[in-house]
């Protein structure tokens, strides 16, 4: 009798697994909500990931919570394969690091693959996943190689996989390219599609002084605007070339049969500024450097909806765990977004930024306080009626009440997320 309920428990458990939906997440480097079309950007070239965010549910406003390295790629690709916040993450190494999210799936019955770039803290990528394609590092001196560019080789690596994946159990495919991270190199008739005296600017790209609070500033002064339409170009072409390359896994996909069946997620890393704000890179909290495209894509969720609601990029994890009904491991701390598409309930009311010891952010509803501790600085927008930050509300007579406001949030988050860093006068002068 014993034995026909193990056999019985060992079958349901074979069933469940075989079941569950594949797992194709594809992550970019660099890519900026600006990079992509159906986000609202009509000179982006982009129709296969355009495609995905009319299946799917994409999230405009994903944030990365930060840094402590000016490859901000690492901590932000840490929190997502472990799923602690930005000053915990930071802690981790080869040996304390809690199960990542392969290693979860691969405890639940997941094949894992890997092919492309790996930048993250924590154990090496070969002990992560049970099979590694070329795995690149986090910063190419060329994408030019041997066997051909970096971007085809990602994409082909995980086309062969599809191709001839013959178990009959689910696999998590993760596809990270490097584009359109630098050296921005590709061929010349992507950078064609994009004439560099056709490239539009933001209204916050302004030539002039660089912004005095960002020490990771890659350009000269003064900001040059021909220039930040140089990178622009060279960025686009890049993503244009990987959008190609994601065209051909999707059709890979389709002609496994396998496509219906199959969870897709698309994020980049984190966005970039090209002169926004007196800003050429990432180490910054503006909007465009903070946030990067978020696509999730599988059975039972919405097709073609597009949140406004501000969310972090990891969140992902634990949204994948809740849809393949995998329990979360307790010091998962990022929060699935499944009730935000279902039900609209967002229950983190504020989203909190850092960067190094120099830059903090709070947002809560559209309200938006940046605070630099070293100059004591501070800056206050409204995201809602101008979402590109170009006008400081510091000095205006409502921004007493909002400051106190979004103060009190950020001490919440302090004690949340362990950030040590001591508050400036500054800022104690809002302390309620």
């Amino acid at each position: 009798m014993q034995r026909s309920i193990t056999v019985i428990f060992c079958l349901f458990i074979l069933n469940w697994i075989q079941a569950q939906p594949n797992i194709l997440f594809i992550e970019s480097d660099d890519q900026s909500n600006q990079a992509l079309q159906a986000f609202g950007y009509p000179n982006m070239v982009t129709p296969n990931l355009d495609q995905l965010v009319k299946e799917g549910v994409s999230f405009t406003a994903a944030y990365n919570m930060g840094c402590w390295s000016p490859a901000v790629c690492v901590p932000s690709r840490t929190m997502l394969f472990y799923g602690k916040y930005l000053w915990d993450s930071q802690k981790i190494n080869k040996k304390n690091a809690p199960r990542s999210m392969p290693e979860v799936l691969k405890e639940n019955g997941y094949a894992t693959y890997m092919t492309g770039k790996w930048h993250a803290w924590g154990k090496p990528v070969v002990q992560l996943f049970d099979n590694v394609g070329s795995v690149q590092p986090g910063q190419l001196k060329s994408y030019y190689t041997e066997d051909g560019h970096v971007t085809d080789i990602t994409g082909q690596e995980a086309v062969s996989f599809i191709e001839n994946y013959d178990s009959e159990n689910p696999y998590f495919l993760y596809v990270a390219f490097n584009a359109p991270h630098v050296p921005r190199q590709t061929n010349e008739d992507y950078y064609d599609l994009y004439p560099e005296d056709e490239i539009p600017l933001p209204p916050s790209v302004r030539p002039g002084p660089l912004n005095p609070n960002v020490a990771y500033n890659y350009t000269n002064a003064p900001m040059s605007l021909q220039s930040m339409k140089k990178r622009r170009q060279q960025n686009n072409a890049m993503v244009t070339h990987m959008d190609e390359r994601i065209g051909d896994i999707i059709k890979a996909l389709k002609a496994s049969g396998d496509y219906e069946n199959t969870i897709i997620v698309f994020m980049s890393d984190h966005g970039i500024s090209f002169g926004e704000n007196g800003v050429a890179g990432k180490v910054c909290l503006y909007e465009p450097s903070v946030t990067a495209p978020l696509v999730i894509k599988a059975p039972g969720l919405p097709e073609g909806k597009q949140l406004g609601d501000r969310v972090y990029l990891q969140d992902v994890y634990p949204t994948l765990l809740e849809l393949l009904g995998i329990r979360q491991p307790e010091y998962l701390v990022f929060e699935s977004l499944l009730p935000v598409i279902k039900t609209g309930q967002n229950s983190r009311k504020s989203i909190y930024l850092a960067m190094f010891d120099d830059q903090r952010a709070i947002i809560s509803g559209d309200d938006k306080l940046i605070w630099h501790p070293k100059s004591g600085d501070l800056e206050l927008y409204d995201l809602g009626r101008d979402p590109w930050e170009t006008t400081n509300l510091i000095e205006r007579k409502a921004a007493q009440q909002k400051i106190e406001s979004l103060v009190s949030q950020f001490q919440t988050w302090q004690q949340q997320t362990g950030d040590q860093l001591t508050l400036s006068p500054s800022l104690e002068k809002y302390l309620r």
